[in-house]
Formats: C-alpha cells, structure tokens, sequence
C-alpha cells in the first residue's frame, strides 16, 4: 500500500531495525486474528462437510503461503516500503497504482476493519446472552432459537460502531496511547489462539474427549453438488483468516537482512499460522455439532463453553473480543496514515493530510476513515463484508503477482536475491482469476458493487491525475476571461 513510514518524520532514510524474529512476530501476528473465531462456520457452510471444509482451510494456507513466495521476491527485488503500490506502479503504470491506492481507502481498509469490528460486536452481544440464559445448554436448538430472538438485530452493529469510535478517539487522542493498546492486546490474541490449536491436539491424542458429532458421516458428502460459486465464498472466508500473509513486504525496506530474512521469514512463519489453524478447526468440529458451526459467528465461544462449560465460553469470549478489539486498532491506526500519505501526495483532497496542531496526529484521516467503516457496518453483515472485501483484494493481489511474471520479461537482468519457481506465480495467478470471477454466480450483488467501485478509480485517475494540469489551466482561463468581461463591462 502506500508507505506508512512516509508518515513518521524521520529523516529521509529508514533505519533498518527489523530482525528475521520481528518478522516472524509481525507476520503471525498479522495473519492469526478474527477470521480463526469468526470464519469456521460460513467455510462449513460453503463446503459442506468436515472433510471438504479441512480442505479448503489447508489449501487456503497454502495459496497464502504461495501468494507470500511471489511477494518475497518482489520485496527482494524491490526493497522498498510500499508493497503492492509499488509494484504495480512500475509494471503497469500509475492507473493501475492509482485504482490500488483508491480502493484500498474507499474498500478494503474500511472493510477490514468493519468486519473485526462486527465480529466485537457478535461476541460482546453473546457475552450478555450467555450471562443472562447461564443454564441453557449451549448446542441444543433452545440454545440457538434464544440467540435468534434475544439478541436484537442491531446490537452487534451499535456495539461494532462504540468500539470504532473508541478507538478512533484513542488513536486521534495520542500515537503513543494507540501502539500501547495494540502492544497488550496482540498478547491475548497470539494466546488465545494458542490455547486453542493446543486443546485441538489434546482432541486428536484422546478419541475420548470427542464430544461433538461434526466428525460422524462421510467426510466429504455432498461434494459433486458443490457449485464454483460456493467453493469460491469457502475459500473467501478461509483466506480471510489467513489474510495480512503479505504485509511483511510494507516494511521491506526497514529489515536488516531482506534478501536473508524476507522468504525465511515466510517459509518459517506461514507453516505456523497453517498448522494453527487446522489444528483449531479440528478442536472446533471435534466439540461442537456441524449446525453449530455452521449457525454461529462466535464459534470460540460455543467451543468454549463446550469444552469448559458455561464459565469458559465467557472467558473465551472475552479473550476473543480483547483480541478483535486489538485487530480493530492497528487497522485504525494504519488505515488512517494510509488516508494521511494518499492527501499528502495530491491522491485526495489535502486537508485530509493535516495533522492535529496539539496532538500530532490524523484526525481528519481519522474522520473519514470512522465514517467509511460506520457505513460498511451498518449496511452489511459479516459473511457479506467477507464476500465484498475479498473480491477487491484477490483483484489486486492477483495483479500484484502478475506483476512479477511481468518483470520476468520486461527486466530479466534486474536483480533477484531470491527467486521464485515460475510455477508458483502461475498457480496463484490461475487460481486468484478463479476467486476474481466465480463469486458472480454466488454472490452477484456484492460482487457488482465492488467491481463498480474499482472502476470508479479510472475517471477519478483521469479527472485528478492524468488531466489535472489541463483541467486547472482551462479552469483559470475560465476565470481570466469572466474577469476580462467584468472589467471590459466597467
């Protein structure tokens, strides 16, 4: 995206203090967050059976793991902060860069981060549920009837709201307050995960402790009537979990070693975050019935409460929303300095890179960025932000990959430290076509909105960039003449 470091003033060169272990920390703890306690159900759903569902969290890790590879030599190649907005800039042109930059402000930030903060909102709200029916047992169908009719439809999306502007606030308060929340936060998250993924291996050594039926019946029933369209939403909500796999590549330029660290750091880190996850979804379908999984956006919870009884499901559920919460807040933090760089470089309007005289912080940036979101929360559900924030990312890092076989041919002799096999690039490229234009049989409505809005980035690019000099010079001509006029009038 556009540099963040770019919003620090620092002098002009970064130093170079990210070790091999910092990018591993930062990978893994980009990439485990919301989407491991939100996106089990709508991939069981998609799938349709256990065995299928596996399957797609497995291949869903490994073309985030391929994805990274193609990355890693672009970072090496190119070892700049940036990522994607670099490398499309310099294969395809300033269009291409421009529309990235446009829709990563108007989509994929805000989109991002309703979909953390509508996951607040759907375990806070359960919070208060399982307090107040305590006794009811958690995966009967009373359990699931209740939720249906107790918690009230905008509950979750009015809590969604409190906890982006909250963290807005914070953010617009104080830098420092901002990265000292995120610094805790991070903590609950890698352990909640943790703790999870470990009763996943506890429920593979003892057959016993299997207490849920989701592993009963054929493990891949119904998988000849699965259509294109939904195995690309399973493996929109699979990647989803997976995604911030090329975020390492922003930060690119401040590594000490990224022609060394960049690929270890990928090879080393995405394997982790994998067996994580199986490992966790495992756990999940061994305590809980399929309609469970499938029903609920907490499954954390419901795991929880399961295997802990009605105290743990709390306890998780806590942990769970700590965890988003803290997701929540880089992504306001980030996405604000996004907006703050995109104004400073003429992007958008100016006043959007002002900084608060007293703070030294982005408050417009901020703003606007609180108002893109609060729309995104209160006209979509979970699984539908899902479906419209991953069409317009697979867009562009299906470009960002294609750049690389671009470079391939356009600048063989440019140097590569680290190389990818050319086979990689291709089968991502294949694939990320595959989840670019399938979810139209699925899901056309959200698919047709967010194709319009990558789109509005070409007049926008025309009217802002290409011609802006043309349109300023026929606008103060305009402006002499009437002003000839007046004073010929005189």
């Amino acid at each position: 995206m556009i540099p963040l470091s770019q919003t620090q003033a620092r002098g002009p060169e970064l130093q170079k203090k990210v070790s091999f272990v910092n990018g591993l920390g930062l990978v893994v703890g980009m990439m485990v967050g919301s989407g491991l306690f939100s996106s089990p159900g709508p991939v069981l759903e998609s799938s349709g059976a256990y065995g299928t569902a596996l399957i797609v969290w497995f291949i869903s890790g490994l073309l985030a793991l391929c994805g990274a590879l193609c990355y890693a030599e672009l970072g090496a190649m190119l070892p700049m902060n940036g990522g994607e907005s670099v490398y499309l800039g310099r294969a395809f042109g300033s269009l291409v860069s421009f529309m990235f930059e446009f829709v990563s402000i108007i989509v994929q930030k805000p989109g991002s981060l309703a979909i953390v903060c509508i996951v607040f909102g759907e375990y806070v709200s359960r919070i208060a549920y399982h307090t107040y029916f305590f006794n009811v047992p958690h995966d009967s169908d009373a359990s699931v009837e209740l939720a249906d009719s107790v918690i009230p439809p905008f509950l979750p999306k009015l809590l969604a709201v409190i906890c982006l502007l909250v963290l807005s606030t914070v953010n617009a308060f104080s830098v420092r307050a901002g990265i000292r929340v995120q610094d805790v936060l991070s903590v609950v998250k890698i352990l909640t995960a943790v703790v999870i993924s470990v009763v996943g291996i506890v429920v593979l050594s003892k057959k016993g402790l299997v207490v849920g039926d989701s592993f009963q019946g054929e493990p891949f029933a119904g998988f000849s009537s699965i259509s294109f369209g939904q195995f690309a939403l399973a493996f929109y909500s699979g990647l989803w979990a997976y995604d911030g796999w090329n975020n390492l590549n922003y930060v690119s330029g401040e590594m000490k070693n990224p022609h060394r660290d960049l690929p270890r750091v990928i090879i080393f880190g995405i394997p982790l975050v994998i067996t994580c996850y199986m490992l966790s979804n495992v756990a999940y379908l061994a305590a809980l019935r399929p309609e469970v999984v499938m029903h609920t956006n907490t499954v954390s919870m419901d795991f929880g409460k399961k295997i802990f009884g009605p105290a743990g499901g709390i306890i998780f559920a806590v942990c769970v929303a700590l965890s988003c919460f803290g997701s929540a807040n880089a992504s306001v933090f980030t996405g604000a300095r996004i907006i703050y760089v995109s104004a400073k470089q003429g992007h958008i309007p100016s006043f959007f890179g002002k900084l608060s005289q007293t703070r030294q912080t982005p408050v417009l940036a901020l703003i606007l960025q609180a108002i893109l979101t609060t729309i995104m929360i209160m006209i979509g559900s979970f699984r539908m932000l899902v479906n419209f924030y991953s069409f317009c990312a697979w867009i562009f890092y299906f470009l960002a990959v294609l750049s690389l076989l671009v470079f391939r041919y356009t600048e063989p002799d440019l140097k590569r430290p680290y190389r990818v096999w050319l086979s990689t690039p291709i089968l991502f490229c294949i694939v990320a076509l595959f989840l670019c234009t399938t979810p139209f049989i699925e899901a056309p409505i959200e698919s047709a909105i967010a194709l319009g809005i990558v789109l509005l980035a070409i007049p926008i690019w025309l009217i802002h960039v290409k011609f802006k000099s043309t349109i300023c010079r026929c606008w103060e001509c305009k402006l002499s003449l009437e002003q000839t006029r007046k004073e010929n009038r005189r």
